[in-house]
């Protein structure tokens, strides 16, 4: 709909954008202070205006705020309803009083045209954004340090990627029931390839990975939480799934070495003595397997501050290469950090945070995402020493954001003398899309791997 349809002048587009976006304002609330049951456009524009900071002007938030809670209490909207919300609130003054309230009634748009006005002031509080994360883009370059150019870049680029990502007014998330049923019901005669795979077959056979979901694998320290985490990382790569992995507890060189000792079955202990300690016969297994490694489609990234914002960069840069979304291993998730770096944040809010913004990561961009993550000692002081879900760390957040939870466990950790000396339990406690069950793995810590039982000594992936 052009500017002259919606009663915008040339002249008013020429002028500042913040009196269009003003004028904007004050025809949705004008509509909004006539709404009546026949017709009621209230709907209509908090589906768009649905974060308070797209108001310009400080007295429509505030009458917006009044419009919104006298309509979720089925109250009429009318201007002397409005006045004694405000009047109520304490917010009559900030609104510009009584005589305000009449005037803005006075610049009201047809209902039907609502939306398209509250898109303009949308689309205007998006441009303040961008022109926002710009000077703070600038602000933090000129504060920036050769050695921290990097980061700032990857945190400025999140950033503008998050608000490229607006996903206001998606009509595809609304709608009856029925409109999609026959589309799902014709799905179904398709089976859904899963999105990852774990290469462990008996976990796969009951944790299908898809697009979306995030898994957090816990356990206590020493239980194998990397070990099964990069195993899975490789078996995912080694299926020609992109796959990336945030390494934030190891760095470069170790990792390196655990995925050399995992795929070539050379004794890690050997790799990490390096010179003599690596013999001929690990030269010739490292060798032979070498040209697989090179070919996998599989991504490091060992920076130490890691933000929800960082893993967004990755990921879409991951996408771009191969047009897929790809499997993400954090390890582990205790140890990143807000977007937001808040400094008296407690560890509690961060996680949550950090926990939330994953999964609403996982559901943007169609990414299946690993988190590692530290149990308390909860399990160490029970009977058998088996893990629960209430023991993880630091956030409850994670549990409910989670589609799947792994819980590590190993008897012969607590007990080396054990009957089941050389098994680990993955238990797995939530699974949103299948069964939960104890699936009982056998652990190669010296080739730094968990295996199935059944398997042979070469890996089939």
């Amino acid at each position: 709909m052009s500017a002259d349809t919606l009663g915008i002048s040339e002249q008013q587009l020429s002028e500042a954008p913040e009196a269009v976006s003003v004028s904007a304002e004050a025809a949705v609330l004008g509509a909004c202070l006539m709404a009546t049951p026949a017709y009621d456009p209230i709907p209509g524009a908090a589906r768009v205006l649905a974060d308070p900071g797209d108001w310009y002007s400080p007295q429509h938030e505030a009458i917006w705020r009044a419009i919104v809670a006298l309509h979720a209490r089925s109250k009429p909207t009318g201007v002397p309803m409005v006045e004694a919300e405000l009047r109520r609130a304490g917010d009559l003054a900030r609104a510009g009083g009584a005589a305000q309230l009449s005037l803005i009634a006075a610049q009201a748009c047809v209902a039907a045209e609502v939306e398209y006005y509250a898109d303009i002031v949308h689309g205007y509080a998006r441009l303040r954004r961008y022109q926002q994360a710009l000077v703070r883009g600038m602000q933090t370059a000129r504060q920036s340090d050769p050695e921290g150019v990097g980061e700032a870049i990857a945190a400025h680029q999140a950033e503008l990627e998050h608000l490229a990502a607006d996903q206001t007014g998606d009509e595809g998330l609304f709608g009856r029931f029925a409109d999609g049923l026959q589309d799902h019901l014709d799905s179904l005669e398709t089976t859904v390839a899963a999105a990852a795979i774990t290469g462990l077959t008996d976990l796969d056979a009951v944790l299908k990975m898809r697009p979306g979901n995030v898994i957090v694998v816990a356990g206590r320290p020493a239980m194998g939480k990397s070990a099964a985490t990069l195993g899975i990382a490789l078996a995912n790569a080694a299926s020609g799934r992109p796959t990336l992995v945030h390494s934030l507890e190891m760095g470069r060189s170790e990792v390196t070495n655990r995925v050399l000792s995992s795929r070539a079955r050379v004794a890690l202990h050997h790799l990490t003595e390096g010179g003599e300690a690596v013999t001929e016969d690990d030269w010739t297994r490292i060798a032979r397997r070498l040209p697989d490694l090179e070919a996998l489609p599989l991504w490091m990234d060992y920076t130490p501050r890691v933000t929800p914002g960082l893993v967004r960069t990755r990921i879409k840069a991951i996408m771009r290469q191969t047009g897929q979304a790809p499997l993400v291993v954090i390890d582990y998730v205790q140890l990143m950090y807000t977007d937001r770096r808040e400094p008296r944040q407690s560890t509690y809010d961060r996680v949550s945070e950090v926990s939330r913004e994953i999964k609403i990561l996982a559901e943007e961009t169609g990414a299946v995402i690993i988190c590692c993550a530290q149990l308390n000692r909860g399990s160490e002081h029970r009977e058998g020493k088996v893990p629960q879900t209430s023991d993880l760390r630091d956030s409850g957040q994670l549990e409910q954001d989670a589609s799947g939870i792994i819980l590590l466990h190993r008897e012969d950790a607590y007990t080396p003398e054990s009957p089941r000396a050389g098994e680990s339990d993955l238990i797995l406690s939530k699974n949103r899309n299948g069964p939960t069950c104890t699936i009982t793995v056998a652990h190669q810590f010296h080739y730094s791997r968990l295996r199935d039982m059944t398997a042979e000594d070469e890996p089939n992936w």
